[in-house]
């Protein structure tokens, strides 16, 4: 019986054997058929659309996004001011302020000709700033995100480029909220790499316009060579959506106090017109290393403080009211160089070294409006027109300074020095300094700063001093007879408090991402 069922089963294992073999080979047919098949699909796909199909698909994810970055600065500035009084004596005032400054950037890039960029700001004290409330002029727009208040958040820049090409030479046209803060030479002391348009010598502050540049590199032959044509408004004459309540009864205001026919937006009629500026900026030449760029502008219907509504002859003790007036022209321009590594090769430290040097000048032509202040108290009426000058006054200023490594790496040393004439005035109120701008001393102004880096680009601190000694009184005030320079002699004998000095020491952390 053994011997018949062990060939029996020999005979069903070879069975099942050529059966699975069989099997096999027939899969692995059907292997090759589908491999083939995808053979031919695959030679019929246009990989070069594919891969246009994918950069298109990232392109349009790129662009369709609003690009944000942060910019974060925490500081303690030590203020001190030393002041003379009308009697000759010497006082000081001083103050430790805490303050926070946020800078939220955005941009984004729609076409391949047409940029957006924008950026709002918040600059605060901490806690509760006392004089925001108290001063009208604390919160004005061309310094609103550069100077410590409340915690508002405020429009900082806000503009599209829009950009092609004529032939060889590249143009683009903006609209907007300037990127007119730190600015060429400026940004360096403001730790920023890449400078805002405007020469920062004598123009530094927030307003909005339009630019329109044309880059001549190609026809001219000239490293870097290009034209910028830039149009601003400082101030619109326009008066409120609702009206003003100018009288009060003892107990309440009434309608019978609120100016009987009011049109929102229109000619509110106190004086202050369109406060408008035309400007050319002219890059000569820049290769990377060397750079010289000159500015010219004209600002028409410069503001002064026009004092109403006055009780007596004491304006200083009575009651008045405070309105800006047109009070004339003003022209100026700035001619700047900077070298960007000094030598070729010489050493390490002098190819990191940065060394600038620049010179301004301002002009007034004045108009003749005085303000009632001063008449009230006796001055005379050619001592209250521009500048407390009925004639066309020019000023000049001088700015240099250098920039090196610091003891360990990354690190860096600043030192800068800038010198105002009697009659030198500038635009310069968004220069973040807590003791007032230091470019538009009349007088001598010092700069050291040490910045080193704590994580990487990321969180750097930054120690520095600023030291301005005044030689003149009206140092970045308006343009009427509150500007007028006065030395200490003139000053004591108009009965002024003037000011002899000033310093701020910064210590801050800045966190950028």
């Amino acid at each position: 019986m053994k011997k018949i069922i062990a060939p029996l089963l020999i005979g069903a294992a070879l069975s099942s054997a050529f059966g699975a073999d069989d099997s096999l080979k027939q899969e692995i047919e059907a292997l090759k058929v589908q491999m083939a098949e995808l053979k031919n699909a695959q030679a019929k796909l246009n990989i070069d659309a594919l891969r246009a199909q994918v950069s298109e698909i990232k392109a349009h994810d790129s662009g369709d996004n609003v690009k944000f970055n942060i910019d974060f600065r925490t500081a303690y500035d030590i203020i001190d001011y030393k002041m003379q009084t009308p009697t000759g004596a010497s006082t000081s005032t001083d103050n430790g302020v805490w303050t926070n400054k946020l800078i939220l950037g955005m941009g984004a890039q729609p076409a391949d000709n047409l940029v957006f960029k924008g950026a709002l700001g918040a600059y605060t004290t901490f806690g509760n700033n006392s004089s925001s409330d108290q001063n009208g002029f604390q919160g004005m727009d061309w310094y609103g995100t550069q100077s410590p208040g409340d915690s508002t958040i405020k429009l900082r820049e806000a503009y599209f480029l829009y950009f092609g090409d004529m032939g060889d030479v590249h143009y683009s046209a903006s609209f907007g909220r300037r990127p007119s803060v730190d600015g060429f030479l400026t940004n360096l002391r403001a730790g920023n790499a890449d400078p805002a348009s405007p020469i920062g010598h004598n123009i530094n502050m927030e307003f909005d316009g339009a630019s329109f540049k044309f880059d001549v590199d190609k026809i001219t032959g000239i490293a870097g060579m290009y034209f910028k044509i830039c149009l601003g408004r400082g101030n619109s004459d326009a008066d409120a959506r609702f009206p003003e309540f100018t009288g009060y009864n003892g107990t309440n205001f009434t309608m019978a106090d609120a100016t009987a026919a009011h049109t929102p937006y229109s000619t509110n009629g106190n004086d202050a017109p369109n406060m408008d500026l035309a400007g050319l900026i002219w890059q000569i030449y820049d290769d990377g290393q060397y750079k010289v760029m000159t500015n010219y502008f004209k600002g028409w219907n410069m503001m002064g403080a026009n004092f109403t509504n006055l009780t007596n002859v004491n304006p200083m003790t009575d009651s008045y009211n405070v309105s800006l007036t047109d009070v004339g022209d003003l022209t100026g321009g700035a001619v700047s160089f900077q070298v960007n590594g000094i030598g070729d090769g010489i050493s390490d430290f002098l190819d990191d070294s940065i060394f600038f040097a620049s010179y301004a000048f301002s002009k007034t032509d004045p108009k003749g409006i005085h303000s009632t202040l001063y008449t009230a108290m006796g001055m005379n009426a050619g001592e209250t027109e521009m500048l407390g000058s009925s004639d066309k006054e020019t000023g000049y200023s001088i700015y240099t300074g250098i920039q090196v490594p610091g003891f360990m790496k990354d690190q860096r040393l600043g030192i800068e020095y800038n010198h105002g004439s009697k009659y030198w005035r500038s635009f310069t109120y968004g220069e973040d300094t807590l003791i007032g701008s230091k470019l538009a001393a009349r007088g001598d102004a010092y700069e050291i700063y040490y910045t080193l880096p704590v994580v990487g680009k990321n969180l750097t601190a930054q120690i520095s001093y600023v030291y301005i000694d005044y030689d003149y009184t009206g140092s970045d005030m308006f343009f009427d007879s509150t500007g007028k320079p006065m030395n200490k002699a003139e000053a004591a004998a108009a009965g002024a408090t003037f000011i002899e000095s000033a310093s701020d020491i910064r210590l801050s952390l800045r966190y950028r991402y």
